[in-house]
């Protein structure tokens, strides 16, 4: 039996708890189905080898486990790998002779109860006064809905931050404002003069969540408008019914908190695992990444990369390629 876009598209629509469901809507991505099509595995192959992106995305927990195991059947003797597996699915995953190594955490806030009052949050409070001292206001819009004029800021923001829509693969969905994605959610900064200078993209994961897809802000855009903008939707996603917001995945936050009890005796490897993540920096500054997300007070599940330990360097090089580079020719299993 042969299972379409749609499937795919009502699997994520009933999605629940999995902020990372939306992603297997990119186009670039095939899907694997579990043989009663309640469930797929989303997955690209690059190098030869066959990379998962993220959890199952199904009805139930038995149907994602069938479609684990229907994916690993159809990968037969080729490497295989998953980029961003939550701690539900891993065993799983291990039953099927995979290991993990832990990469970092999801930051999901809470909408329901989510709020800046106490000592911990000054710094998003000082973050959103600054944006109001200089006059920024905050409009939220579905994308179907974004105008003609605020789309031209939002291309310019996108080609002055580099952005290829071509890039990405666990956490970016891409395409933004071709009409694909008309229930996505636009928050939009602006100043004085009603110029938008940054702009945060949402994706519904399921009725109760929303995605952070990709933020842009223009150059010289007043300090604190990111989470000017964060802090507005998540109380936009409380009026409208949903119950959590998700942010970007926050990296390896054990060799970057201060008061880290795993590495706190190992000071030396601790070191020299924070060097080794910085080499990626020119690609993704990690450690300003997890500084900004450890504002919110908000780390949920842990996330992994699923390999087999024999396949290490190949697996490496196939993520980095996926993550950073062009898709290549279009393979499938």
């Amino acid at each position: 039996m042969s299972f379409d876009d749609r499937s795919v598209e009502s699997l994520v629509g009933r999605a629940v708890g999995d902020p990372l469901a939306p992603f297997a809507l990119r186009p670039e991505k095939h899907h694997v189905f579990a043989p009663r099509g309640d469930a797929f595995v989303a997955y690209a192959i690059r190098l030869g080898v066959v990379v998962a992106g993220g959890d199952p995305v199904g009805l139930t927990a038995e149907a994602r486990a069938a479609a684990i195991d229907e994916f690993v059947r159809r990968a037969g003797h080729r490497p295989i790998a998953v980029l961003g597996a939550g701690e539900a699915y891993r065993p799983r995953w291990e039953a099927n002779g995979l290991r993990a190594v832990p990469i970092g955490r999801d930051v999901v806030i809470d909408a329901c109860s989510f709020d800046l009052v106490g000592r911990r949050f000054r710094n998003l409070r000082q973050a959103v006064s600054r944006t109001r001292n200089a006059g920024v206001t905050v409009e939220i819009v579905r994308e179907g809905d974004v105008t003609d004029l605020d789309r031209q800021a939002v291309r310019r923001m996108e080609a002055l931050a580099g952005h290829d829509p071509s890039r990405g693969f666990s956490m970016i969905l891409g395409r933004m404002l071709d009409g694909a994605r008309p229930d996505g959610v636009f928050a939009l900064a602006r100043r004085p003069d009603g110029t938008v200078c940054a702009a945060h993209r949402y994706l519904p994961a399921g009725p109760d969540d929303l995605s952070l897809d990709l933020p842009l802000r223009a150059r010289n855009s007043p300090n604190g408008v990111d989470e000017r903008l964060t802090l507005e939707t998540v109380a936009w996603a409380r009026d409208h019914g949903y119950k959590r917001v998700s942010l970007a995945f926050a990296p390896f936050p054990d060799l970057f908190a201060d008061d880290s009890a795993t590495l706190r005796n190992h000071p030396r490897l601790k070191a020299a695992a924070r060097r080794a993540v910085h080499a990626f920096d020119p690609l993704l500054h990690v450690e300003r990444l997890y500084r900004y997300l450890r504002k919110y007070r908000s780390f949920d599940q842990e996330r992994a990369v699923m390999l087999r330990p024999h396949q290490v360097a190949r697996v490496a090089a196939a993520l980095i390629l996926l993550e950073f580079g062009r898709y290549g020719r279009d393979a499938r299993l």
